[in-house]
């Protein structure tokens, strides 16, 4: 979803720079001092959290393939002010380092991939639930935020493109909320999920509580949960295919076989690693809740 420079009219390109660069301004100077040094820690960790994500794309329909964003999660997490500037910091290291979107769509990418997900995702959470509701209620309302920001941010991506004249109104809303609603799922599943395993183990955290206090057992659950199924997908290869955006600017691929891989072709695997990504993470959750019960258990005797 990241835009290409050449895409969007210079007026357009422009004044979402300048919107984009105020949003960010206005976020810094929201943040109190004092709460900022305390969330200078965790910003850094769910950036790059955020970056290794949205670096594994897998495929979706029609040849194209998509990728998580995070934003949602992180306006829940912090707030729409520091993710939004974590969100910022994410999306001009890819744009400097990897040539993610271009140089003068980088206000364009901020306020869709950042702004849009992170506020429209912080505020449907809180519509829906709250950082002390159960743990089900939770996960629902984690969900459909995170559903609800990355098809959000779709579609103003297609309509930043139709008012620059790069493809048409009708056809731009169609593919981009189309795609992007299949790809919606996985963001709510993961928005979902990790909200439920910190209501768990840190729900201090959901109150926004950023005071040290990981425990060995955490940092050795949290490792396991996220690091080996990160590697798992990193080692089944991040899909070649493009995304719903890219897709709708090249045209159509010409047909032709899929290229094996090394063990299965691209697209007959695909479900095959989410079908294993999601035993791992199972497995890894019940292993890491039966050593926390038996903990507690131990400390409680």
């Amino acid at each position: 979803m990241h835009i290409p420079d050449g895409f969007l009219t210079n007026r357009i390109a422009l004044s979402l720079d300048a919107l984009s660069g105020l949003s960010i301004l206005f976020a810094a100077r929201r943040l109190k001092l004092e709460l900022f040094a305390r969330m200078i820690p965790i910003m850094g960790v769910l950036s790059a959290f955020i970056f290794a994500t949205q670096m594994l794309n897998f495929p979706v329909l029609g040849g194209t393939s998509g990728h998580l964003v995070g934003g949602a999660l992180l306006g829940i997490l912090m707030g729409p002010m520091a993710g939004l500037l974590t969100m910022a910091t994410v999306i001009i290291a890819q744009a400097l380092f990897l040539q993610d979107g271009g140089l003068l769509a980088l206000g364009a990418n901020i306020f869709n991939i950042g702004a849009i997900t992170v506020f429209s995702g912080s505020a449907v959470f809180r519509l829906l639930g709250t950082e002390q509701a159960g743990r089900r209620r939770l996960a629902v309302a984690g969900f459909v935020a995170g559903w609800f920001s990355v098809v959000l941010s779709a579609t103003a991506c297609a309509l930043q493109l139709a008012l620059s004249n790069a493809i048409p109104l009708g056809i731009g809303l169609t593919a981009m909320t189309g795609y992007h609603a299949v790809i919606g799922v996985f963001e709510g599943a993961l928005t979902a999920g990790v909200l439920s395993f910190l209501g768990r183990v840190r729900p201090d955290l959901l109150r926004r509580d950023f005071a040290p206090g990981f425990g060995f057992v955490d940092w050795a659950g949290g490792l396991v949960m996220v690091a080996i199924p990160l590697a798992l997908l990193a080692l089944a290869g991040a899909s070649s295919l493009p995304d719903p955006l890219q897709a709708l600017l090249i045209g159509p691929a010409p047909a032709a076989a899929p290229e094996a891989g090394p063990l299965l072709s691209e697209r007959s695997s695909s479900w095959y690693w989410v079908l294993v990504y999601l035993a791992l993470f199972a497995l890894c959750a019940a292993v890491f809740l039966a050593v926390r019960r038996i903990r507690n258990r131990k400390g409680a005797s």
